[in-house]
Formats: C-alpha cells, structure tokens, sequence
C-alpha cells in the first residue's frame, strides 16, 4: 500500500503540471456568406489532435501547449485554411473557407455552355442518354442539336450556331484541334460524327462567348476529353442494320489499351428502305481506332489516340457516274502533369489528313481530288497563385497545307487535256493567356487575351475576352463579351490567299436557376461579324459584314410528377444577315432559321427493362431565293418538323438492344432551293436496330469499349 501512495505522489505533480498547461482552442467555421459549415476537420498540423465541426459550425478540444503550432481547417470542395500561431491565441476564432480551385473552374464556363458529362451541377447527361435520345440515332453532334442556340441540320448533320455556319463550330479531343470532325456522305444525306461518345468522359458544348484557348471558331466549340484511365478490361461486339462493330479494353498496371472497329453497308439497309438516290456502289465506311493510356504518377498522364477511316461510294447523276473514295486520319497525344508547387502542365501534338478522290464531277472522265492537312502544337500551364487568382497561359501553331486538282482528259468531245491546281499553306502562331478573380464565393470574373498571327498575310490578331459570373438569391447571372477570328473558307483562299482573318465579337447576359430537380436557363446575345470573304466582281475581298441576334431558353425536369419520365423543352430565336460570299447585299444565309423548337420526353419502363424515349424537333422555314419576287433570299420554304422514336432494351446483363426510327410520319422536309430544286434529303425517313454485346465473362454490359 505503501508503495502504491509513494507512485500515485510521483505522478501527481507531473499531472498537475500538465492540466496547467492545456489549453482550449475553439471557434467557429463558416463560409464566405458567414453560414455555418458542418461536418468540417479541424486539427493540430503534425498531431492527431482535433475535432468536426458541429450543426452550428462551432469545434472545440484540448491542447497542451508547446510554443507556436499550427491549426488546420479542411472540407470537400473548400481549399484548406492554415493559421500558425500560438496556441493560447487560438480561442473563439472565425475561420472563413473559401471554395477551392475545382469549384472555380467548373463555375466560370458556365456562362453559354453545356457540360454535357463530367462534374457539373447546371446539366448532366451521361453517354446512355446521348445514346438513348430518340432524336440522336447515337450520333454526338444530333444531340448537342436538341440544345437551344443550334439550327436543325438534318440536311448535312453538321453543329449550325447563332447565325453560324457549319465550319465556324471547332471540336477538340484533349484540349487538341479536330479539322474533319464529321463523316463524308453524299449530297443529300446528313454526316455522323466519326467519333462515339462513349469514349469521352467530359463533353463541354461552348454556344458562345468562349476560352481564348481555343482558336479559328466565330461561333462555338466543342471540346471532348477522354477517359484517364480504364481500369477494367473488357470486350464487346455490336451487329446492326448497317454493319458491324467491335472492341475492347486491356487494363494493365497503370495504363491500358483499347482498340475499336467498324464497318458501314447501306447495301442491306437501301434494299429495306429504298431511297431516291440511283446507287451503283452503296454507301461503305470502315474505321478503325486505338488508345494509349499510362499514368507514371498519380499527378502525370500520358495518352496517345489514332482514328482512320476509309468512305466509298458511287450513284447515278444525271448522265454521269459520280463517285467518292476518301483517307481520312486523325490522331494526337497528350501528357499533363502537376508539380509539387501547384503548377499544372500541358503539352500536346495533333495531325488531322483527309484525301478526297472524286469521279465524273463534272463531265463524264473527269476527275477532282482535294488534300488537306494540319498539324496542332500546343502547350500551356496554370496555377492558382493566390486564394484569389488562378494563372492560365500558353502557345501554339497550327500548320496546315490545302492542294486539289481538277483534272479532264482530252476526249473525242474534249480535244484539249485540262488540269488546273490551285494550293496554300497556311501559317497560324498564337498565344494566350487569362486570370481569374474570385473575390468572394459567389463572383467570378475572368480577364483573357489571345494573340495571333498569320503568316498568309502578315498579319496579327488580338481578341479580348471579359466573363463574370455572379451568384444571387439561387440564380447564377454570367455577361460575356469576346471577339474571335477564323481564317476564310477554302472557296476563298485559293482565290486570294492573302485575306484577313475573318472576325465576329460576342455580347451574351444569361441566367442558370436550379433546385432539386429542375433547371432554367435563359441567355439572350449578339454577334457581329466583320472582314467576311466577299465577292465584289471578279476580286475576293474581305470587306463582308454582317450580324445575329436573338434568345435562347432552356428547360429540364429529371423528375417530374409522373413517375420515371423526365423531359427537356427548347426554345430558339435567332435573326441573322450578312453581306458575304457571293451575296451583294446584307441578307439571310440560306441555312439559318428564326425559330427552333425541341420537346424531348424519356420514359423508364422498369419491369420491362426498357427506355422510351420521343422528342419532336421543329423550324421555321429557311430562305431561298424566288425569282419571281424582288430582291434576293427573298422567300421561304415550309417549317421543317420531325417525331422521332427511339426503344432501349436491356435483354440480359450482357445485351442491349437499341431501336430508332426517324420522321415518324414521313413529313417531306425542304431545306433551300438550288439550281430551281427544291432540296430534300435522300430519303424522308430512317430507320436503326443495333444489339450491343458484352463478351467479357466477368463484366456486365458496358457501352464503353473504351
């Protein structure tokens, strides 16, 4: 007993000491609006000393002081607050958390974009959807057409945006330029994307008012980003109407490997549905495509992507025998990576090649062949430099070549053998740079700038950028104004390779409200185009003109009263002229419409394991010109209307099954007048069936072979 009073004498002191020492650090944790945030860690940096934040964002725990420490503050999507002082200074603090720079990316190109996939809290549409929308037949580019801002292009397939042609919307894979993003058809068929969307896991459609990064677009961009990593391995099959694909994953250590390939014949499919097109050799299409991806690190990626198809085919027209055979290539590679100080790294390469060998264009015998090519250097880094700022910069060159030959052989009707061959080789060098300010959670304001040079004709470009995006009351108000150039079309350079850079400045105020399920977005802009190519007699000049106006509204409920069905409504007006080409005076482009209209409604049929899915797409009539009227595109043919069906059934765990069929009621859409033609498409309807098989024994169905 006595030694057991003698220990407890010995500790006793030690205690008491101990217990004077400690101290109490405690405070509260808000937001920049001074709510109370929960839930949030609060601790000694360097010890396991610490607690959470409680319902009124108040902590409190014991330290034993030892001088100067440091107290540390962290929660998801806030960046990490650090106070180092000494402990006894440490009671009843404020800590205020700022978002963290994820945030601050994800929420300033909300201003005129659709994140179609990835973190966004305004829009999410995964690849399934894409895919299961009656209107898009699985095609990436109809899709994005069921968004306000677009015109229906079921005449060529191609992204029209406000008052924009098809040439003036860009897509990028991997932050690198896509010259030929869309398949080769005939005259009177709609293109596809080449690429599927399932190999993308961040599609972010810019409608307006754009990054500075990215270059010779007056209109929009669409920048696509693969997939980091895949790290299951798996295969697929998929037999359709039209043809057949397949492909597969292998997932190593750190990397993985993925091959795709398909193979299109209309043959099959004009012999169902006959059109009005006199084939002698069917529409075919073989493709091909691989990815490289190794991550060294957990902050390094490298990723190599390639992509090749082969186009053919060849119809009746009129006395001639017209045929197409096309090499199209398409690859680029990427590596990112961020340093230990916070700077993220950038450096990428792209080639785009497309050879065009055209027969009996003209004349019986002829001959026409186009060859165009590119190659896209970029690097560029960013950080954030302060809580307040974050730092984007970088460069890059886009060299490019253009040749094609018309070549006619004399004949007993020809005497003479004629070859005329025209060709440049454009020269882009540009830089850019931006900063973002974030005072306060709720305001964002982005300054940027682009510089450019062109060496065709000597000149540069600079084009300012200004967004802010502000937060009240729930609604998410954004202002944008920007100007971009574009070099002319191709029509025109070979003419007088010595044109200016084409320009366009955009003026955008919109609105984003969300709650729950819903969301509203409302933007009204103005462009005005400027050095347009024009024809004024005989010389190609840049002296064109022009400008578009308009609204767009947006509307979305994932979860409406009736149970499993959600649906998207769309609305579109838009009034455009220009003084260009080949036009005299201002007018309206032959493509561009006053009013779209789209409704899209899904239904989720679970005991029969199925999605239904109906949309209806309308447009005022586009213009054409009447002789029998004065001026020019003077008139208007009928609106352009199509119901259109799509049926998703899940068979089994490994197949789906996916079922469309367009213009349900055969309406004779008219899209212009040319040559005292009205124009339609090949065919006034069309049909899809395609079943997607897993083959991997341990994976379940995945649409992604990539």
């Amino acid at each position: 007993m006595k030694k057991i009073i003698l220990i407890f004498l010995c500790i006793l002191p030690p205690v008491f000491s101990a217990l004077a020492q400690q101290v109490t650090i405690s405070g509260r944790v808000v937001d920049e609006k001074d709510t109370p945030l929960s839930f949030v860690n609060v601790y000694i940096k360097g010890t396991s000393e610490g607690s959470s934040t409680d319902q009124q964002g108040r902590f409190s725990f014991h330290y034993t002081e030892k001088g100067t420490v440091t107290l540390c503050a962290s929660m998801l999507g806030y960046d990490e607050f650090l106070r180092t002082a000494p402990a006894s200074q440490l009671q009843d603090i404020t800590i205020k958390m700022k978002p963290s720079s994820v945030a601050l990316d994800n929420v300033v190109v909300v201003g005129s974009s659709y994140l179609l996939k990835g973190n966004s809290q305004w829009n999410k549409i995964s690849s399934v959807d894409l895919v299961t929308e009656s209107s898009t037949n699985g095609d990436l580019y109809k899709a994005i057409q069921m968004l306000p801002g677009t015109q229906a292009s079921a005449d060529n397939g191609e992204l029209q945006v406000r008052g924009g042609s098809g040439r003036e919307t860009q897509t990028y894979i991997d932050d690198m330029h896509v010259l030929f993003p869309y398949t080769t058809t005939d005259k009177n068929s709609a293109s596809r994307g080449r690429y599927s969307p399932f190999m993308f896991q961040g599609i972010n459609f810019a409608g307006g008012g754009y990054s500075q990064e990215y270059a010779d677009g007056l209109s929009a961009v669409l920048p696509l980003y693969t997939k980091d990593k895949s790290e299951v391995t798996k295969c697929g099959i998929s037999p359709s109407v039209v043809g057949l694909s397949g492909g597969g994953t292998k997932a190593f250590n750190k990397g993985s490997l993925s091959l795709n390939m398909d193979y299109w014949d209309m043959g099959i499919y004009n012999g169902l549905f006959p059109d009005r097109m006199d084939w002698i050799h069917p529409y075919r299409r073989f493709s091909g495509a691989a990815q490289f991806r190794y991550s060294p690190t957990d902050k390094s990626t490298f990723k190599t992507y390639i992509n090749y198809d082969r186009t053919a085919f060849k119809q009746h027209a009129g006395n001639l025998r017209l045929g197409l055979g096309e090499d199209n290539v398409y690859a680029n590679a990427t590596f990112k990576t961020t340093t230990s100080c916070g700077w993220n790294y950038f450096a990428g390469a792209a080639f785009s090649f497309r050879n065009q060998s055209y027969q009996e264009v003209r004349q019986p015998e002829d001959t026409y062949q186009e060859k165009e090519q590119e190659i896209h250097l970029k690097t560029k880094a960013s950080k954030r430099i302060s809580p307040y700022f974050r730092l984007n910069i970088g460069v890059e060159g886009f060299i490019r070549s253009f040749r094609n030959e018309y070549h006619l052989p004399a004949t007993a009707n020809n005497k003479v053998d004629i070859t005329a061959i025209n060709h440049f080789n454009p020269l882009l060098l540009a830089g850019f740079a931006s900063l973002v300010w974030n005072p306060r959670s709720d305001l964002f304001v982005e300054a940027s700038s682009r510089g450019e040079y062109n060496e065709m004709n000597h000149q540069w470009n600079i084009t300012p950028r200004v967004a802010v995006n502000y937060e009240w009351a729930g609604v998410q108000f954004s202002a944008i104004a920007g100007r971009y150039t574009q070099l002319a079309e191709n029509e025109w350079l070979q003419q007088n390779n010595h044109l200016r850079s084409e320009s366009c400045t955009h003026y955008i105020i919109g609105a984003n409200y969300a709650k729950g399920s819903r969301l509203f977005r409302a933007e009204i802009y103005y462009k005005e185009y400027d050095r347009l190519a024009w024809k004024n007699g005989s010389a190609i000049t840049s002296e064109g003109y022009g400008t578009a106006k308009g609204i767009d509204l947006f509307f979305r409920d994932t979860q409406p009263p009736i149970k499993n069905v959600d649906y998207t409504l769309t609305y579109s007006y838009g009034y455009s002229k220009r003084k260009y080409g080949e036009y005299g005076e201002l007018t309206v482009p032959p493509y561009a419409t006053v009013h779209n209209a789209s409704v899209s409604l899904r239904y989720t049929c679970q005991p029969l394991k199925s999605i239904i899915s109906l949309s209806d797409r309308f447009a005022s009539g586009r213009p054409y010109h009447n002789s029998d009227k004065p001026g020019i595109m003077n008139d208007h043919v009928k609106p352009y209307n199509s119901l259109d069906l799509g049926i998703t059934y899940l068979a089994s765990p490994k197949v789906l099954v996916y079922a469309y069929a367009g213009n349900l009621f055969c309406r004779k859409n008219v899209y212009g007048k040319e040559n005292g033609k009205f124009i339609r498409n090949s065919s006034d309807h069309s049909f899809f069936i395609g079943v997607f098989i897993t083959l991997s024994g341990k994976t379940a169905y995945d649409v992604s072979n990539f």
